[in-house]
């Protein structure tokens, strides 16, 4: 099998480091041919990664965080690439929800012994695909706030303590929820879309959701009050989510959302853009290598 390992290098180390020649190595026992390429700049993992079918690969794989997983999944959506992952990053939060081991070394086991499935996608208005999650409102205003150093300090860790910090500052503005053009919509101060139950890393926001289900997950904070974050943060992390008042939990195919005046909008990690933006679930849209 010939497979394009896009690395990022801020996670993974050098290309033509120790560790990528180890992890060639350990591929070609699998009889995987790899040609691993740098993603430098934003916007280069999706770029090789949408060239690689009409380069004859067979699979991409992604070596980093779930930026660049986020950045793959947009070049092969829809194709008959499949997608490998190498986890190098701080959540990781794809791999988690697929069972990938977190040790790159392990995950190579996973790639040369491992089945392909099919999982869901979300596809925002704007034509991006993402495949775990999208924070509209407060969720996305902590994205866009989170000191990349205490990340790498405390990991996945640093989302709900990110969130208590946000949350004495942050004016929480009305939003707007339509969830399968329901009418009157819902009335929220900040809301998740969930496609995984895994969020953050090892936490639990949306415990019902599964990335196979053809269903959209819905999480919105229903009260205006900073008790409400506090008490969910805490129950993030005793992953019991679904125990707090205030909070709401709401399945659907499809969800709008709006507000006035416009909060920001991350996907998977990264904030892209502000309101109105619409999601919908997009079944079986990627094919990824999973453990047997």
């Amino acid at each position: 099998m010939k497979a394009l390992l896009i690395v990022n290098p801020d996670s993974g180390g050098a290309v033509g480091g120790r560790r990528f020649e180890k992890i060639a190595r350990a591929l070609s026992r699998h009889g995987i041919a790899v040609d691993i390429r740098a993603a430098e700049r934003r916007g280069d993992a999706r770029s090789l990664a949408s060239r690689a079918s009409a380069e004859a690969f067979h699979m991409v794989i992604g070596g980093g965080g779930d930026g660049t997983i986020h950045e793959i999944v947009n070049g092969i959506a829809g194709s008959s690439l499949a997608l490998g992952i190498l986890p190098m990053g701080t959540a990781n939060v794809l791999a988690r929800e697929l069972g990938i081991p977190l040790d790159p070394m392990e995950a190579c086991d996973v790639l040369g012994t491992g089945k392909i499935r099919s999982i869901d996608l979300i596809k925002s208005s704007e034509g991006r695909y993402f495949s775990c999650m999208a924070g509209v409102g407060f969720d996305a205003q902590v994205v866009e706030e989170m000191d990349p150093a205490l990340k790498g300090i405390l990991g996945g860790l640093a989302y709900p303590l990110a969130g208590l910090a946000t949350a004495l500052h942050y004016g929480l503005p009305e939003l707007s929820v339509e969830i399968d053009g329901n009418t009157p919509p819902l009335i929220g101060y900040g809301v998740v879309v969930c496609n995984s139950h895994h969020y953050g890393g090892g936490f639990t926001l949306c415990p019902r959701a599964r990335i196979d289900d053809g269903a959209l997950d819905v999480c919105v904070l229903e009260k205006r009050a900073i008790y409400s974050i506090i008490k969910l943060s805490v129950a993030v992390l005793m992953n019991a989510p679904e125990s707090i008042d205030g909070i709401g939990h709401y399945s659907g195919r499809t969800v709008r959302i709006t507000a006035e005046p416009k909060v920001p909008v991350h996907m998977d990690g990264d904030v892209v853009g502000a309101t109105p933006v619409r999601f919908d679930i997009v079944p079986g849209a990627l094919r990824v290598v999973a453990p047997a």
